[in-house]
């Protein structure tokens, strides 16, 4: 803990100064020794955190604190506020997310107490998080699978979060999962009969696509996958610009292997995985740099070395074939590549919010297993 005799200081940060560099490199004294961390790039980070290169400044506002005690930085968080959320919901709740901290409860109240003010400013009765930015950004606070490294766009924290995050009053409003598939299918003649017969009910295919194709059809998959996850909880749709960006951020890594599109008999996409190589651990090792040595060892990694670790980022069923076991054939396809590919320990299938019990519970039926959970809270300000 920080020696409460010397003046806690927060200080509001902005992008491109000198505290922003002590803001983004903080996490390395937080968690640098722990195993299972894995620094973010930080080229990356800051651009993101810019409001003069990021997308969700296109729909919101945001700023950041640092927790200085004694000069030293020793936490950190920003307040943020979305106007989609805002249009959609009108609920008048703003967010927190970023957050880092010593294990010190007066540290972690003190930056809470800094962004709920200016939330309040901005008329928010509520405060959630944390959120970095959005829905489907690295949300959540790790609350169970500390011993194991995170997927590609996850987040790993320590354990004492949760009781600072508590501790201020914070309760939770829901859990995001992860759940793997690790066990070899025990039927594979069978599981391959039960995906012809959902394909061939409605006359549809399953292909690979190239990423080319990927690209070619991005915003056919951009409006599904909005339409598609619009009930879910706390759902706000990509923005074009968002999807835009992720999608290119991705390209360099699609394989044609991992990825699944249901076609319609009028070539329209009626489905779609987007499955990626795990390429944490070797992101771990760069320690927040990315060279171009770096990109190409990434770029080898990702399409040469054989595979261990894969993640199911981006999925979505059109709504007019949600009643048709599209999931269940996505599954099903993924088991079936796990069983030609002897390399392949297990598909991370994340992140799934907890009230999704029926995708969850076909992914149980099949064998998969919980591993992780991220927890978002949110209290009255």
């Amino acid at each position: 803990m920080t020696n409460p005799s010397i003046a806690l200081q927060i200080l509001p940060v902005a992008s491109g100064t000198p505290a922003m560099e002590d803001f983004l490199k903080l996490p390395w004294r937080i968690q640098g020794q722990d195993p299972c961390w894995v620094p973010p790039i930080l080229a990356h980070q800051r651009k993101f955190l810019d409001p003069k290169h990021s997308f969700f400044f296109d729909i919101g506002e945001a700023q950041y604190f640092l927790a200085l005690q004694n000069g030293d930085p020793v936490g950190r968080l920003s307040a943020h506020i979305n106007r989609m959320h805002d249009e959609r919901y009108q609920d008048n709740t703003g967010f927190f997310g970023f957050f880092e901290c010593v294990d010190d409860k007066a540290v972690a109240h003190a930056l809470f107490e800094a962004a709920a003010a200016w939330l309040r400013e901005r008329g928010k009765t509520r405060i959630r998080g944390p959120l970095s930015f959005s829905i489907y950004d690295e949300v959540g606070l790790l609350v169970e699978g500390f011993d194991s490294i995170p997927a590609l766009m996850q987040i790993h924290n320590p354990p004492y979060y949760l009781e600072l995050i508590t501790s201020w009053g914070f309760e939770k409003a829901i859990d995001w999962l992860a759940l793997k598939i690790t066990r070899p299918p025990r039927d594979i003649e069978g599981m391959q009969r039960k995906l012809n017969q959902i394909m061939d009910r409605d006359n549809l295919r399953l292909i690979a696509p190239k990423p080319s194709e990927i690209m070619q059809r991005k915003d056919e998959v951009f409006h599904l996958f909005n339409d598609a996850w619009d009930s879910n909880w706390s759902h706000l749709p990509f923005t074009p610009r968002q999807f835009e960006t992720i999608i290119k951020e991705l390209r360099p890594v699609l394989r044609s292997d991992l990825m699944r599109i249901i076609l319609t008999p009028d070539n329209k996409i009626a489905a779609f995985m987007i499955t990626m190589p795990d390429l944490n651990p070797t992101i771990q090792k760069m320690n927040g740099k990315l060279s171009l040595f770096g990109m190409l060892r990434l770029y080898y990694e990702a399409h040469f070395k054989p595979l261990k670790k894969i993640r199911t980022v981006l999925l979505g069923v059109r709504r007019d074939f949600q009643r048709k076991m599209l999931h269940h054939a996505l599954i099903l396809s993924t088991y079936l590549d796990l069983s030609r590919q002897s390399s392949i320990e297990f598909c991370d299938c994340s992140l799934i919010p907890e009230n999704l019990t029926i995708y969850l519970r076909t992914l149980y039926s099949y064998g998969a297993e919980r591993h992780k959970a991220w927890r978002i809270f949110d209290r009255d300000i």
